[in-house]
């Protein structure tokens, strides 16, 4: 039988944040906050976070929150869910939702579920348009080209595809780092070495598309608000009280 399993890698050393997963949204850590937002999606089989750092390990007893302790020297987050999701059947759907992406949707996780389920390869990820063109010169909006079958052709930091002169028919997308795998496919890529394209991005699911994978997408309304610095972090407090005093 079929089940989805949420992973939730938290890694404390991240360079532009250090401690980002236990930093408070509106008097709860991220990782609280996020796990709160999803626990009783009824079509969530299990959510568990992994992470390698004891302080994160505490909180989550603390806030009776499940986790699991992980080898520190993970190349990436899907790595880090890759040794969790060891312990489930490969037949078992494994979502692998960022530690930084608290304002996640129900409907976003059930489109990537959905996607999923039809993935060619057995990898799907999410991806929105993109309306505002600060963000699409921000290095940290992550960009995707795709084909006909909304396959993923290329993923990048830079504004892709680049537009010479006016072409107001030609729409740029933003990737949602939110990813889900068959777990038989997320053990084989967990042993792939780093790609070339992976290494110069600094985005690993260009790993993927070197090593030949098709990499499915499915498509939601607006992106999520990803915090990557503590200035996210100061904006992310902001649209919760705003949220709070509508």
């Amino acid at each position: 039988m079929k089940k989805n399993i949420v992973i939730i890698p938290a890694r404390y050393k991240s360079i532009r944040f250090p401690g980002k997963p236990l930093a408070k949204i509106s008097q709860k850590s991220m990782i609280q906050y996020i796990y709160d937002s999803i626990k009783n999606y009824s079509f969530l089989d299990e959510i568990i976070v992994a992470t390698d750092d004891h302080r994160i390990a505490n909180h989550c007893i603390e806030m009776n929150i499940p986790y699991a302790l992980t080898n520190e020297n993970h190349q990436s987050g899907t790595d880090r869910v890759a040794e969790v999701a060891k312990n489930y059947p490969s037949t078992f759907n494994i979502i692998n939702l960022q530690g930084d992406e608290p304002f996640i949707k129900e409907s976003d996780i059930k489109m990537l579920i959905e996607t999923l389920d039809k993935a060619k390869d057995g990898i799907a990820t999410l991806a929105c348009l993109i309306t505002d063109n600060v963000q699409r010169l921000n290095p940290n909006r992550v960009k995707v080209v795709f084909n006909k079958n909304n396959e993923a052709m290329y993923f990048s930091r830079f504004d892709i595809p680049f537009q010479r002169g006016v072409m107001s028919d030609i729409l740029s997308y933003q990737h949602i780092g939110i990813y889900g795998f068959k777990n038989e496919v997320l053990q084989r890529i967990s042993k792939l070495p780093p790609g070339l394209y992976e290494i110069a991005e600094s985005l690993e699911q260009l790993r993927w598309l070197e090593d030949g994978l098709t990499v499915n997408l499915g498509f939601v309304e607006e992106a999520l608000f990803s915090i990557d610095t503590p200035e996210d972090l100061i904006e992310a407090n902001k649209k919760v009280n705003n949220e709070l005093n509508e």
